[in-house]
Protein backbone atom coordinates (compact mmCIF):
# COMPACT_ATOMS: atom_id res chain seq x y z
CA UNK A 1 0.00 0.00 0.00
CA UNK A 2 2.55 2.43 0.58
CA UNK A 3 4.30 1.93 -2.95
CA UNK A 4 1.30 2.10 -4.44
CA UNK A 5 0.84 5.84 -2.60
CA UNK A 6 3.86 6.63 -3.46
CA UNK A 7 3.53 6.25 -7.31
CA UNK A 8 -0.38 7.47 -6.76
CA UNK A 9 0.92 10.83 -5.26
CA UNK A 10 3.71 10.77 -8.00
CA UNK A 11 1.06 10.45 -10.85
CA UNK A 12 -0.81 13.73 -9.36
CA UNK A 13 1.95 15.50 -9.47
CA UNK A 14 3.16 14.22 -13.00
CA UNK A 15 -0.57 15.17 -14.23
CA UNK A 16 -1.06 18.91 -12.81
CA UNK A 17 2.12 19.69 -15.20
CA UNK A 18 0.41 18.00 -17.78
CA UNK A 19 -2.51 20.00 -16.96
CA UNK A 20 -4.43 16.83 -17.01
CA UNK A 21 -5.59 14.21 -14.12
CA UNK A 22 -4.00 10.98 -13.45
CA UNK A 23 -5.49 7.35 -14.95
CA UNK A 24 -6.17 4.39 -12.84
CA UNK A 25 -6.44 1.05 -14.76
CA UNK A 26 -8.48 -1.20 -13.29
CA UNK A 27 -8.38 -4.67 -15.02
CA UNK A 28 -11.00 -7.59 -13.51
CA UNK A 29 -14.65 -8.15 -13.85
CA UNK A 30 -17.49 -5.71 -12.87
CA UNK A 31 -16.92 -5.68 -9.05
CA UNK A 32 -13.39 -4.46 -9.49
CA UNK A 33 -13.88 -0.99 -10.49
CA UNK A 34 -15.25 -0.20 -6.96
CA UNK A 35 -12.39 -2.02 -5.45
CA UNK A 36 -9.66 -0.01 -7.51
CA UNK A 37 -11.72 2.77 -5.98
CA UNK A 38 -12.26 1.72 -2.60
CA UNK A 39 -8.06 0.76 -2.99
CA UNK A 40 -7.73 4.32 -3.90
CA UNK A 41 -9.74 5.61 -0.40
CA UNK A 42 -7.55 3.50 1.62
CA UNK A 43 -4.10 4.54 0.27
CA UNK A 44 -5.00 8.24 0.76
CA UNK A 45 -6.20 7.62 4.45
CA UNK A 46 -4.55 9.53 7.16
CA UNK A 47 -3.12 7.75 10.00
CA UNK A 48 -2.05 9.76 12.77
CA UNK A 49 0.67 6.80 13.91
CA UNK A 50 2.39 8.16 10.71
CA UNK A 51 2.35 11.60 10.45
CA UNK A 52 5.83 11.90 10.00
CA UNK A 53 5.80 9.57 6.68
CA UNK A 54 3.13 12.37 5.49
CA UNK A 55 -0.27 10.34 6.57
CA UNK A 56 -1.64 13.81 8.47
CA UNK A 57 -4.93 14.25 7.95
CA UNK A 58 -5.90 16.95 6.21
CA UNK A 59 -9.18 17.82 7.82
CA UNK A 60 -11.36 15.11 6.30
CA UNK A 61 -9.95 11.53 7.30
CA UNK A 62 -7.31 11.66 4.46
CA UNK A 63 -4.30 13.17 3.44
CA UNK A 64 -5.41 14.70 0.08
CA UNK A 65 -7.61 18.08 0.93
CA UNK A 66 -11.45 18.03 -0.24
CA UNK A 67 -9.94 20.45 -3.20
CA UNK A 68 -6.95 17.96 -4.54
CA UNK A 69 -9.24 14.90 -3.91
CA UNK A 70 -11.93 17.27 -6.55
CA UNK A 71 -8.86 17.65 -8.68
CA UNK A 72 -6.92 14.70 -8.71
CA UNK A 73 -8.66 12.08 -7.78
CA UNK A 74 -7.71 9.52 -10.75
CA UNK A 75 -10.04 8.99 -13.61
CA UNK A 76 -11.19 5.05 -13.55
CA UNK A 77 -10.29 3.24 -17.10
CA UNK A 78 -11.77 -0.60 -16.77
CA UNK A 79 -10.09 -2.99 -18.64
CA UNK A 80 -12.64 -5.81 -19.24
CA UNK A 81 -11.31 -8.96 -17.81
CA UNK A 82 -14.45 -10.56 -15.96
CA UNK A 83 -17.04 -12.41 -17.23
CA UNK A 84 -19.44 -9.94 -17.96
CA UNK A 85 -17.60 -6.64 -18.08
CA UNK A 86 -20.68 -4.34 -18.38
CA UNK A 87 -18.47 -1.63 -16.74
CA UNK A 88 -16.03 -1.41 -18.72
CA UNK A 89 -18.42 -2.14 -22.24
CA UNK A 90 -20.50 0.80 -21.51
CA UNK A 91 -17.47 3.45 -20.67
CA UNK A 92 -16.23 2.12 -24.08
CA UNK A 93 -13.25 -0.13 -23.75
CA UNK A 94 -15.38 -3.92 -24.87
CA UNK A 95 -16.97 -6.58 -23.71
CA UNK A 96 -13.59 -8.83 -23.65
CA UNK A 97 -9.78 -8.51 -22.86
CA UNK A 98 -8.41 -5.88 -25.73
CA UNK A 99 -6.12 -8.15 -27.81
CA UNK A 100 -7.49 -11.50 -26.79
CA UNK A 101 -6.76 -14.04 -29.25
CA UNK A 102 -10.03 -15.44 -29.80
CA UNK A 103 -11.15 -12.34 -31.15
CA UNK A 104 -8.37 -11.00 -32.78
CA UNK A 105 -6.47 -13.58 -35.23
CA UNK A 106 -3.19 -14.82 -33.04
CA UNK A 107 -0.83 -13.47 -30.96
CA UNK A 108 0.10 -10.31 -33.85
CA UNK A 109 -3.04 -9.53 -33.48
CA UNK A 110 -3.12 -9.68 -30.05
CA UNK A 111 -0.26 -7.07 -29.71
CA UNK A 112 -1.74 -4.52 -31.88
CA UNK A 113 -5.22 -4.53 -30.07
CA UNK A 114 -3.39 -4.11 -26.59
CA UNK A 115 -0.78 -1.40 -27.51
CA UNK A 116 -3.66 0.56 -29.32
CA UNK A 117 -5.89 0.44 -26.26
CA UNK A 118 -3.47 1.50 -23.69
CA UNK A 119 -2.43 4.21 -26.39
CA UNK A 120 -6.16 5.55 -25.76
CA UNK A 121 -5.94 4.17 -22.01
CA UNK A 122 -3.09 7.14 -21.26
CA UNK A 123 -3.31 9.68 -24.16
CA UNK A 124 -5.02 13.06 -22.85
CA UNK A 125 -7.21 13.29 -25.46
CA UNK A 126 -9.20 10.50 -24.50
CA UNK A 127 -12.61 12.14 -23.04
CA UNK A 128 -13.11 11.96 -19.09
CA UNK A 129 -16.12 12.49 -17.89
CA UNK A 130 -18.27 12.31 -14.69
CA UNK A 131 -20.06 8.96 -13.25
CA UNK A 132 -22.86 8.65 -10.22
CA UNK A 133 -21.63 6.25 -7.76
CA UNK A 134 -24.65 4.95 -5.09
CA UNK A 135 -24.10 3.91 -1.66
CA UNK A 136 -26.00 1.58 0.26
CA UNK A 137 -26.85 3.79 3.97
CA UNK A 138 -28.53 3.73 6.77
CA UNK A 139 -32.40 4.63 6.75
CA UNK A 140 -33.06 8.23 7.28
CA UNK A 141 -33.06 9.07 10.77
CA UNK A 142 -31.11 5.80 11.61
CA UNK A 143 -27.10 5.65 12.32
CA UNK A 144 -26.52 2.13 11.46
CA UNK A 145 -28.20 0.08 8.96
CA UNK A 146 -31.14 -2.38 10.43
CA UNK A 147 -30.03 -6.00 8.34
CA UNK A 148 -27.33 -8.96 8.47
CA UNK A 149 -25.53 -9.92 5.12
CA UNK A 150 -24.69 -14.09 4.41
CA UNK A 151 -23.69 -15.81 1.46
CA UNK A 152 -25.35 -18.94 -0.30
CA UNK A 153 -23.36 -21.91 0.14
CA UNK A 154 -23.58 -25.60 -1.18
CA UNK A 155 -22.48 -28.30 -3.65
CA UNK A 156 -21.44 -26.82 -7.41
CA UNK A 157 -24.11 -28.42 -9.47
CA UNK A 158 -28.02 -27.49 -10.85
CA UNK A 159 -29.22 -26.47 -7.17
CA UNK A 160 -27.64 -25.49 -3.98
CA UNK A 161 -30.19 -26.65 -1.65
CA UNK A 162 -29.33 -29.17 0.61
CA UNK A 163 -31.98 -31.41 2.59
CA UNK A 164 -32.51 -30.03 5.85
CA UNK A 165 -34.86 -31.83 8.42
CA UNK A 166 -36.64 -33.41 5.50
CA UNK A 167 -37.14 -30.63 3.45
CA UNK A 168 -34.65 -29.53 0.61
CA UNK A 169 -33.73 -25.50 2.21
CA UNK A 170 -31.01 -23.06 1.00
CA UNK A 171 -27.56 -23.22 3.19
CA UNK A 172 -25.91 -19.91 4.31
CA UNK A 173 -22.44 -19.27 5.37
CA UNK A 174 -20.48 -15.46 6.78
CA UNK A 175 -20.46 -13.68 4.25
CA UNK A 176 -16.85 -12.02 2.87
CA UNK A 177 -15.82 -9.41 1.12
CA UNK A 178 -16.44 -7.46 -0.55
CA UNK A 179 -18.75 -5.85 2.08
CA UNK A 180 -21.65 -3.36 -0.08
CA UNK A 181 -21.62 0.45 0.04
CA UNK A 182 -20.37 1.47 -3.41
CA UNK A 183 -22.83 0.49 -5.94
CA UNK A 184 -21.16 1.42 -9.75
CA UNK A 185 -23.76 -0.48 -12.20
CA UNK A 186 -26.99 -1.83 -11.23
CA UNK A 187 -29.00 -3.03 -8.01
CA UNK A 188 -31.71 -5.49 -8.01
CA UNK A 189 -33.16 -7.94 -5.65
CA UNK A 190 -35.61 -11.36 -6.79
CA UNK A 191 -35.05 -13.64 -9.43
CA UNK A 192 -31.70 -12.35 -10.63
CA UNK A 193 -29.97 -11.78 -7.53
CA UNK A 194 -31.14 -15.41 -6.20
CA UNK A 195 -29.61 -16.35 -9.80
CA UNK A 196 -26.19 -14.59 -9.01
CA UNK A 197 -26.20 -16.39 -5.44
CA UNK A 198 -26.42 -20.12 -7.13
CA UNK A 199 -24.01 -18.55 -9.95
CA UNK A 200 -21.11 -17.51 -7.44
CA UNK A 201 -20.87 -21.41 -6.08
CA UNK A 202 -20.49 -22.51 -10.08
CA UNK A 203 -18.34 -19.78 -11.73
CA UNK A 204 -16.65 -20.96 -14.33
CA UNK A 205 -13.14 -20.22 -16.32
CA UNK A 206 -14.61 -18.62 -19.23
CA UNK A 207 -17.53 -16.30 -20.16
CA UNK A 208 -19.24 -18.91 -22.63
CA UNK A 209 -19.38 -21.36 -20.22
CA UNK A 210 -20.48 -18.70 -17.12
CA UNK A 211 -23.04 -17.40 -19.44
CA UNK A 212 -24.30 -21.10 -19.76
CA UNK A 213 -24.28 -21.33 -15.90
CA UNK A 214 -26.33 -18.61 -15.88
CA UNK A 215 -28.95 -20.13 -17.83
CA UNK A 216 -28.73 -23.30 -15.80
CA UNK A 217 -29.32 -22.06 -12.77
CA UNK A 218 -32.28 -19.57 -14.14
CA UNK A 219 -34.10 -22.89 -15.01
CA UNK A 220 -33.71 -24.28 -11.55
CA UNK A 221 -35.19 -21.35 -10.40
CA UNK A 222 -38.44 -21.24 -11.86
CA UNK A 223 -38.96 -24.84 -12.43
CA UNK A 224 -38.00 -25.80 -8.36
CA UNK A 225 -40.45 -24.40 -5.31
CA UNK A 226 -39.55 -21.72 -3.64
CA UNK A 227 -37.16 -22.63 -0.50
CA UNK A 228 -38.50 -21.62 3.01
CA UNK A 229 -36.03 -18.96 3.23
CA UNK A 230 -37.47 -17.35 0.82
CA UNK A 231 -40.91 -15.02 -0.03
CA UNK A 232 -42.45 -15.85 -3.28
CA UNK A 233 -40.92 -13.83 -6.01
CA UNK A 234 -40.70 -9.93 -4.70
CA UNK A 235 -43.84 -10.59 -1.83
CA UNK A 236 -42.98 -8.43 1.05
CA UNK A 237 -40.84 -6.20 -0.91
CA UNK A 238 -42.07 -2.24 -0.86
CA UNK A 239 -40.13 0.63 -2.16
CA UNK A 240 -40.44 4.18 -1.55
CA UNK A 241 -38.52 6.86 -3.67
CA UNK A 242 -38.42 10.51 -2.72
CA UNK A 243 -40.70 9.57 0.41
CA UNK A 244 -43.50 7.95 -2.53
CA UNK A 245 -44.62 4.61 -3.06
CA UNK A 246 -43.19 3.07 -5.88
CA UNK A 247 -43.33 -0.86 -5.88
CA UNK A 248 -45.16 -2.35 -5.76
CA UNK A 249 -46.92 -0.19 -8.48
CA UNK A 250 -50.70 0.71 -7.04
CA UNK A 251 -49.97 -0.98 -3.63
CA UNK A 252 -52.81 0.97 -2.18
CA UNK A 253 -54.95 -0.97 -3.99
CA UNK A 254 -53.95 -4.13 -2.39
CA UNK A 255 -51.25 -4.78 -5.72
CA UNK A 256 -48.80 -7.35 -4.02
CA UNK A 257 -44.78 -8.16 -4.77
CA UNK A 258 -45.42 -11.49 -5.86
CA UNK A 259 -46.66 -10.95 -8.78
CA UNK A 260 -43.03 -9.07 -10.07
CA UNK A 261 -39.61 -11.06 -10.16
CA UNK A 262 -37.31 -8.06 -9.55
CA UNK A 263 -37.09 -5.02 -8.34
CA UNK A 264 -34.41 -2.04 -8.68
CA UNK A 265 -32.14 0.09 -10.21
CA UNK A 266 -30.00 0.61 -13.54
CA UNK A 267 -26.96 3.63 -13.38
CA UNK A 268 -25.59 2.06 -16.55
CA UNK A 269 -27.59 1.56 -19.51
CA UNK A 270 -26.43 -2.83 -19.77
CA UNK A 271 -26.82 -5.62 -17.85
CA UNK A 272 -25.57 -8.83 -18.71
CA UNK A 273 -24.60 -8.11 -22.86
CA UNK A 274 -28.70 -8.18 -22.44
CA UNK A 275 -31.16 -5.62 -20.83
CA UNK A 276 -30.99 -1.99 -21.36
CA UNK A 277 -34.14 0.56 -19.41
CA UNK A 278 -35.65 3.62 -21.00
CA UNK A 279 -38.10 5.70 -19.86
CA UNK A 280 -41.44 5.00 -19.07
CA UNK A 281 -43.81 5.51 -21.90
CA UNK A 282 -46.91 4.69 -23.78
CA UNK A 283 -47.05 1.38 -25.38
CA UNK A 284 -47.06 3.82 -29.26
CA UNK A 285 -44.06 5.47 -28.04
CA UNK A 286 -42.01 2.81 -27.00
CA UNK A 287 -42.61 1.13 -30.54
CA UNK A 288 -42.50 4.51 -32.56
CA UNK A 289 -40.29 6.58 -31.01
CA UNK A 290 -36.87 6.81 -29.27
CA UNK A 291 -36.70 7.87 -25.43
CA UNK A 292 -34.55 8.43 -23.19
CA UNK A 293 -31.82 6.01 -21.94
CA UNK A 294 -30.39 5.08 -18.57
CA UNK A 295 -27.73 7.59 -18.29
CA UNK A 296 -24.64 7.40 -15.59
CA UNK A 297 -24.37 11.02 -14.77
CA UNK A 298 -27.58 12.86 -14.56
CA UNK A 299 -27.59 12.40 -10.72
CA UNK A 300 -30.38 10.19 -10.85
CA UNK A 301 -31.36 6.60 -10.70
CA UNK A 302 -33.55 4.34 -13.27
CA UNK A 303 -36.30 2.31 -11.46
CA UNK A 304 -37.50 -0.57 -13.13
CA UNK A 305 -39.69 -3.66 -12.27
CA UNK A 306 -40.27 -6.83 -14.66
CA UNK A 307 -42.13 -9.65 -14.61
CA UNK A 308 -41.87 -12.25 -17.44
CA UNK A 309 -44.67 -10.92 -19.08
CA UNK A 310 -42.83 -7.60 -19.31
CA UNK A 311 -40.68 -8.75 -22.38
CA UNK A 312 -43.71 -9.32 -24.24
CA UNK A 313 -45.18 -5.88 -23.12
CA UNK A 314 -42.16 -3.49 -23.96
CA UNK A 315 -41.80 -5.48 -26.06
CA UNK A 316 -38.00 -7.01 -26.10
CA UNK A 317 -35.05 -6.28 -23.42
CA UNK A 318 -35.59 -2.86 -22.94
CA UNK A 319 -37.05 -2.57 -19.41
CA UNK A 320 -39.16 0.46 -18.96
CA UNK A 321 -37.63 2.54 -16.13
CA UNK A 322 -38.56 5.72 -14.16
CA UNK A 323 -35.55 8.19 -12.94
CA UNK A 324 -35.59 8.90 -8.66
CA UNK A 325 -33.14 10.66 -6.59
CA UNK A 326 -33.20 7.35 -3.58
CA UNK A 327 -34.57 4.29 -2.85
CA UNK A 328 -35.65 3.01 0.12
CA UNK A 329 -36.63 -0.47 0.49
CA UNK A 330 -38.11 -2.16 3.53
CA UNK A 331 -38.71 -6.27 3.50
CA UNK A 332 -41.11 -8.09 5.78
CA UNK A 333 -40.51 -11.73 5.71
CA UNK A 334 -40.51 -13.03 9.38
CA UNK A 335 -38.43 -14.92 10.99
CA UNK A 336 -36.59 -17.59 9.05
CA UNK A 337 -36.99 -15.44 5.51
CA UNK A 338 -34.56 -12.76 3.86
CA UNK A 339 -34.10 -11.71 0.35
CA UNK A 340 -31.22 -11.94 -2.25
CA UNK A 341 -30.21 -8.62 -3.59
CA UNK A 342 -27.52 -7.87 -6.19
CA UNK A 343 -24.85 -5.11 -6.94
CA UNK A 344 -22.89 -5.19 -9.71
CA UNK A 345 -22.78 -9.09 -10.47
CA UNK A 346 -21.90 -9.69 -6.58
CA UNK A 347 -25.00 -11.44 -4.45
CA UNK A 348 -25.74 -11.64 -0.54
CA UNK A 349 -28.57 -12.77 1.27
CA UNK A 350 -30.47 -10.07 3.65
CA UNK A 351 -32.59 -10.37 6.57
CA UNK A 352 -33.24 -9.49 10.37
CA UNK A 353 -31.91 -12.22 13.00
CA UNK A 354 -34.34 -10.88 15.11
CA UNK A 355 -37.25 -11.79 12.14
CA UNK A 356 -38.34 -8.17 12.32
CA UNK A 357 -38.58 -5.70 8.90
CA UNK A 358 -35.55 -4.20 7.76
CA UNK A 359 -34.68 -1.66 5.29
CA UNK A 360 -32.19 -1.22 2.40
CA UNK A 361 -31.80 2.81 1.40
CA UNK A 362 -29.46 4.15 -1.29
CA UNK A 363 -29.01 7.22 -2.48
CA UNK A 364 -26.00 8.85 -4.65
CA UNK A 365 -23.02 9.39 -2.39
CA UNK A 366 -19.71 10.53 -4.84
CA UNK A 367 -19.05 11.59 -8.14
CA UNK A 368 -16.03 10.39 -9.73
CA UNK A 369 -14.02 10.61 -13.06
CA UNK A 370 -13.90 7.96 -15.65
CA UNK A 371 -12.38 7.58 -18.92
CA UNK A 372 -14.12 6.64 -22.04
CA UNK A 373 -12.82 4.34 -24.71
CA UNK A 374 -12.70 4.02 -28.29
CA UNK A 375 -15.79 1.62 -28.50
CA UNK A 376 -18.02 3.92 -26.79
CA UNK A 377 -21.56 3.39 -27.95
CA UNK A 378 -23.96 6.93 -27.68
CA UNK A 379 -26.74 4.89 -28.28
CA UNK A 380 -26.38 3.14 -24.70
CA UNK A 381 -25.43 6.06 -23.17
CA UNK A 382 -26.70 9.06 -24.23
CA UNK A 383 -24.86 12.35 -24.32
CA UNK A 384 -22.54 11.87 -21.89
CA UNK A 385 -21.21 15.45 -21.28
CA UNK A 386 -23.49 16.58 -18.69
CA UNK A 387 -22.51 20.36 -18.88
CA UNK A 388 -20.78 20.04 -15.48
CA UNK A 389 -17.23 20.44 -14.74
CA UNK A 390 -15.39 16.92 -14.21
CA UNK A 391 -14.58 16.38 -10.85
CA UNK A 392 -14.49 14.24 -7.74
CA UNK A 393 -17.09 15.02 -5.11
CA UNK A 394 -18.76 13.22 -1.74
CA UNK A 395 -21.87 14.13 -3.09
CA UNK A 396 -25.53 14.98 -0.85
CA UNK A 397 -27.72 18.00 -0.75
CA UNK A 398 -27.19 19.32 2.67
CA UNK A 399 -23.70 19.60 4.20
CA UNK A 400 -25.42 16.76 6.80
CA UNK A 401 -25.89 14.65 4.07
CA UNK A 402 -22.87 15.04 2.34
CA UNK A 403 -21.19 14.03 6.19
CA UNK A 404 -23.30 11.23 6.19
CA UNK A 405 -21.34 9.75 3.18
CA UNK A 406 -17.76 11.16 4.41
CA UNK A 407 -18.98 9.40 7.59
CA UNK A 408 -19.97 6.20 5.75
CA UNK A 409 -16.49 6.00 3.49
CA UNK A 410 -14.37 6.30 6.28
CA UNK A 411 -15.88 3.66 8.05
CA UNK A 412 -15.58 1.47 5.12
CA UNK A 413 -11.98 2.02 4.43
CA UNK A 414 -11.15 1.42 8.29
CA UNK A 415 -12.75 -2.06 7.95
CA UNK A 416 -16.13 -0.71 10.13
CA UNK A 417 -18.84 -2.03 8.28
CA UNK A 418 -17.61 -5.23 8.01
CA UNK A 419 -18.51 -5.62 11.74
CA UNK A 420 -22.32 -3.81 11.21
CA UNK A 421 -23.44 -5.84 8.07
CA UNK A 422 -21.87 -9.46 7.84
CA UNK A 423 -23.61 -11.37 10.19
CA UNK A 424 -22.19 -13.66 12.42
CA UNK A 425 -23.13 -17.22 12.88
CA UNK A 426 -24.67 -16.71 16.05
CA UNK A 427 -26.57 -13.98 14.33
CA UNK A 428 -27.78 -16.13 11.24
CA UNK A 429 -28.45 -19.17 13.83
CA UNK A 430 -30.71 -17.03 15.63
CA UNK A 431 -32.72 -16.10 12.85
CA UNK A 432 -33.53 -19.39 12.36
CA UNK A 433 -31.64 -20.22 9.00
CA UNK A 434 -29.70 -22.97 8.33
CA UNK A 435 -25.58 -22.37 8.35
CA UNK A 436 -22.98 -24.40 7.54
CA UNK A 437 -19.90 -23.67 9.16
CA UNK A 438 -16.42 -22.93 7.86
CA UNK A 439 -13.94 -25.75 8.14
CA UNK A 440 -11.25 -25.72 10.54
Amino acid sequence: MDVFRIELLAAKEEAAQMNTRPRLISGGGDGTGSFAIFIVFLALRADASREEDGLCDSGNGFIWTDEEMEKSFPAIAQMPLGSANDFGNILGWGQKYPGDPACCGGREGSKGQLTRWIQAVISPSSPVVNFDMWGILPAPGTEKCDFKLAELTGKRGSSPKEVVEGKKQLVLKEAGKPVPFFICLYFTCGFGAYMVGRFQINRRKTPLRNRLEYTRQAVGIVTEPTPPQLNLRCNGVKIDCEGKAYFPPRRHLGVKGRAYREVGFYNINWQAHALHGADRASLGARLCSSRKPVMFNDGLLDMMRWRFTSIIKNPGLRLQTDKKKDMLLNFAGGEGKGLFFQWDGEARFAFSPSGKDFNIFIRKVLTIPVVIGPYHDRNLTGPIENGQPVKFEVFGETPEEKNIVRRRLLANVNGELDKELNASAEEIQAAKLKLKRASK
